[in-house]
């Protein structure tokens, strides 16, 4: 196959979150018709949406098909390179162009404090969320501190985020003491971040200290007991009688229903099995009808079905072997049945819950309209297999 490719421009720049636009540029060199696919492939394949999959050149043509890359927001800056495969009529690749896209360097960033008020007995627990929003790395130095008397564990202070990721960084806010009763203590902080491009972002936190007995504690467990030996009495005095009598009633009505069900699904499938012997299909049969019209014309071969007989088809198979290129139908008694391109397939499989019904007298015909042969063939060989069954007529 003499087919060319090429993308115009070969190269362009494009910034996070659009779309580049290119177009691949395809030319038959050959003095005979051909038949191509593309096929988006590389780091950008997914991204890539080509406008026509399967490409008809005449001979000397040249054809353009529009091809629309999306640069996601997080897509790392600088060279990505986006290629389309050329294939032939076998599915083997016959060439391939590559096109770069340059994506412009952007620089974005979210910092966040969460939560931004903790309370504890004992140490205040935070995470400082650093995300990036743009499509280079950026590196953040975290610094707390506070007016008040506390100490910070900071798990790292530095941390380096690439594009589309967040980092979360632990931070534990120590109070000098620990107390046992008494009103709570209030520590306010501040969480310094100096940012990889010269930015900063200051956030700011409060960590509530409040004492180690709470003083809902002791009547909370005395209405606990109080609570759990009601509930004992009122088990064995009232509740568990009625379960148990309720459940015994539900038991009784729950098996009368199983009982019912059983038999109703029980005549069901009686009278399902009675259709099912009442409507028999026939005999197994099948046959094979083939035609091979030359390029720019028709051809049909049909099967004559008698007075006396019911052809009951359930299954069709399209065979196009040599990859002819043409339309192909299945009629009956001169009417279109089932009809398809021969260029979407070579083989081609349908099966049917309702089958197609033939009531003699009548006819079944394949017929082919033949466009191009396929690669080294004279001529669009092309043929179905019907599967189905056979009764006599009523």
């Amino acid at each position: 196959m003499s087919v060319t490719a090429t993308f115009e421009p070969g190269r362009v720049s494009s910034a996070p979150g659009m779309a580049a636009a290119l177009t691949l540029r395809l030319h038959n060199e050959a003095s005979t018709n051909e038949v191509v696919k593309l096929r988006a492939v590389g780091e950008l394949a997914k991204q890539t949406v080509v406008q026509s999959e399967t490409v008809y050149l005449d001979p000397d043509e040249t054809f353009e098909v529009p091809v629309i890359i999306d640069v996601g927001a997080a897509l790392v800056a600088g060279p990505h390179s986006s290629t389309i495969e050329v294939l032939n009529g076998d599915g083997m690749i016959s060439v391939a162009a590559d096109a770069t896209i340059e994506v412009v360097e952007t620089v974005g960033y979210v910092v966040s404090l969460l939560p931004e008020h903790s309370r504890s007995a004992t140490a205040g627990r935070h995470k400082l969320m650093v995300t990036n929003t743009g499509n280079t790395p950026v590196v953040a130095e975290l610094t707390p501190e506070s007016t008040d008397e506390v100490g910070f564990e900071l798990a790292t202070q530095v941390v380096n985020v690439y594009p589309g990721d967040a980092a979360k960084v632990e931070l534990r806010v120590i109070p000098p003491d620990r107390f046992w009763n008494g009103p709570s203590r209030d520590f306010g902080f501040t969480v310094h971040a100096l940012m990889s491009d010269g930015g900063t972002d200051d956030l700011h936190g409060t960590f509530e200290q409040g004492p180690r007995l709470r003083p809902w504690l002791v009547p909370a467990l005395v209405g606990a007991g109080l609570a759990l030996l009601l509930g004992t009495l009122a088990w064995f005095a009232l509740i568990k009688p009625w379960i148990e009598d309720s459940a015994q009633d539900a038991a009784t009505e729950a098996l009368d229903d199983v009982r019912d069900e059983l038999r109703d699904r029980t005549e069901e499938l009686e009278a399902a099995a009675a259709e099912a012997r009442a409507l028999p299909l026939g005999q197994p049969a099948d046959l094979r009808l083939s035609v091979a019209p030359a390029p720019g014309s028709s051809a049909s071969e049909t099967f004559a079905v008698s007075a006396d007989r019911v052809l009951s088809v359930t299954d069709v198979v399209f065979q196009n072997p040599s990859g002819a290129v043409g339309r192909v139908a299945l009629l009956r008694d001169g009417q279109v049945l089932l009809e398809s391109e021969l260029a979407n397939f070579r083989d081609l499989d349908a099966h049917f819950v309702a089958p197609f019904q033939f009531e003699g007298p009548s006819t079944i015909e394949l017929r082919v309209d033949c466009t191009a042969a396929g690669p080294s063939e004279t001529t669009c060989d092309v043929a179905a297999t019907i599967v189905g069954f056979v009764d006599q007529s009523r």
